[in-house]
This record gives structure tokens, sequence and C-alpha cells, in this order.
């Protein structure tokens, strides 16, 4: 197992938190409502082909990936179809596993982050997951068995993260709706 910092600027106490890499059915499975990112790339030729029946290589967790690296990706969409990966062989995965986005419309997602979301308020994706990252967890134990997933946030008035506008009220934990900003 490999492990990354997720943040290397930390108190002179204290250690920097330590995030160990998923398995693999669980950073690829993925479910209705969880946000989808691309990585940037420049000859990336799916980014130029999004439309309708097009496949493109998202990824919806963010496990040992940092806030720095959100600069290489870009929002790719909302799930709308599950795809639950067994459990791996060491092999490797017998099939591609494909689902679908939402790129547009209205979507109902889950309100992981910290704060409660308004509606009107325009939200952005982030890999910094509160909840997963708290000081009261131990660096040497999995996190609830559960990677870290991408997360959402009120927008600040300059980002370039912005995917949609607020519709619901939600407190953290619960479901709200969505407009996505589209492409």
């Amino acid at each position: 197992m490999q492990d990354h910092h997720l943040d290397d600027k930390s108190d002179s106490g204290t250690r920097p938190t330590v995030e160990f890499k998923p398995h693999f059915h669980e950073w690829a499975s993925v479910l209705p409502g969880m946000i989808c990112v691309s990585r940037k790339a420049r000859t990336a030729t799916f980014r130029n082909y999004v439309a309708a029946e097009t496949a493109t290589p998202v990824i919806g967790c963010c496990a040992c990936l940092s806030t720095d690296d959100a600069k290489n990706f870009y929002f790719a969409g909302v799930c709308r179809s599950k795809t639950v990966r067994p459990i791996d062989d060491g092999v490797g995965p017998q099939t591609d596993e494909f689902f679908t986005l939402a790129i547009g419309g209205m979507v109902t997602m889950l309100n992981n982050s910290k704060d409660p979301v308004f509606p009107g308020d325009m939200l952005e994706w982030t890999f910094y997951n509160e909840t997963n990252t708290a000081s009261g967890n131990r660096a040497s134990k999995r996190l609830k068995g559960n990677p870290r997933r991408i997360s959402v946030k009120v927008a600040s008035p300059t980002s370039e993260r912005v995917f949609g506008r607020c519709l619901s009220f939600a407190k953290p934990g619960e479901t709200f709706d969505l407009v996505l900003k589209g492409c």
C-alpha cells in the first residue's frame, strides 16, 4: 500500500494527515448523484466530443489526490446510473463497466460538505472533504472503509470549478436539487 499526504502544511506539533490508497473496487464504484471529473490533457480528444453516447474516462473518487491536483481536472458531470465493481481478484477488471453522466439540466445530489447549502448558492466541486479528514481520524487506519469522494462547496466568486446552482436547502448528509451549469 502506498500512502500519500493530503496536506503537507501541518502545525509544528502535529503530523500531516496520511491517506492510504484504496482497493480498486472501492474507488471504481460510482453511485447516482456523485460528481465525476476528467483529467485535463493537451491532446485529450474526449473533451472535443462531449455529446450523447460519448465515452469519456472519468473518476468519482479523489483518494490520494490533494487540493493542488484539482487544477489538472475538469468537471465531467454528475452520475445518473450506478456501477458497483466487485472485489478484485488481483488479476484486474474483466470488463469495462459504463455508467451515464448528466451534463446539463436538474440533478439530485447528496450534500457531502460540512456546511448547509441554500437555494441560489453557486456550487463548486473540490477534492477536499472535511468529513474524511477531520482531526479525530487516526492516520494509520482506513477511513471507515470508504475512499474520499469529490465534494461540493459553496463557490467563491472567482472559482473556475463552479458546476451548478442549488435549487433547494440541504443540511450536511441530505439530498438537494441542483441545476447544472452546462458544458
